[in-house]
């Protein structure tokens, strides 16, 4: 059976293509890159998308004036590697270190192809990484993409979450709020019903009325008063 071909499809640069960022999601270009510690490590400087599928693949990340023993390069690292801050404009990433950094290849645009991508996540830490080295030939972009380092929701995941929870505080002020209305017109309501029954009883009858209760009360103590004075059993 004959084996199935692979094109390798070069990842193009955000900046100068005829793409821009989707509505709604943040240009990250320009901002800074973190590490878990808050230590700066440097700037994204672009972002490398695959044309086919529109979707980001990595971050080019410059590491000059790193301030970390870092050499001045610049880095791709897969999106899925990064996370974005769940609230200033950075970039962090938590899981790689200053040996990784410095072991990564430099950035170079005509440079981009199979082994470098397979390089790089050997790199970063991958056990299918070995496999896939084996037989550069075969390699198959769509099959890499799956892996986890390319997952963009878990570059997104801590802001959503953010965002997700503040909503949901947001939510449960608001359903605080309504309680307490509702608690309120219920007072109101109880506080009314007593006053109309105050006002509007029968004064005959006193019936379930406080203010005529207390009436009745009083014309009782007026008859045994007055009956004190009758003799008894008339």
């Amino acid at each position: 059976m004959e084996q199935e071909q692979h094109t390798y499809r070069y990842l193009q640069e955000l900046n100068g293509s005829d793409y821009q960022i989707v509505d709604g999601e943040p240009n990250i270009i320009g901002w800074e890159v973190k590490s878990e510690a808050n230590a700066y490590l440097g700037k994204i400087k672009d972002l490398l998308f695959d044309p086919q599928t529109n979707a980001v693949r990595y971050l080019i990340i410059d590491l000059t004036h790193n301030g970390m023993n870092l050499e001045d390069k610049k880095v791709m690292i897969p999106i899925g590697i990064a996370n974005l801050h769940v609230s200033a404009d950075e970039v962090t990433l938590p899981n790689v270190h200053m040996e990784q950094f410095n072991a990564l290849p430099a950035y170079e645009k005509d440079e981009i192809g199979p082994a470098t991508e397979v390089n790089i996540r050997s790199i970063i830490g991958s056990p299918a990484a070995l496999r896939i080295e084996e037989s550069i030939s075969e390699f198959d972009q769509n099959q890499f993409y799956t892996h986890h380092h390319f997952d963009k929701d878990k570059f997104y995941q801590g802001r959503r979450s953010s965002e997700s929870l503040t909503s949901q505080e947001i939510d449960g002020t608001a359903s605080m709020a309504g309680r307490e209305e509702e608690k309120n017109t219920i007072h109101q309501m109880v506080e009314n019903s007593y006053q109309n029954d105050l006002h509007a009883a029968d004064e005959q009858t006193g019936v379930n009325t406080h203010h005529n209760e207390h009436k009745a009360i009083n014309d009782d103590e007026e008859h045994e008063e007055t009956d004190r004075t009758k003799p008894p059993y008339q």
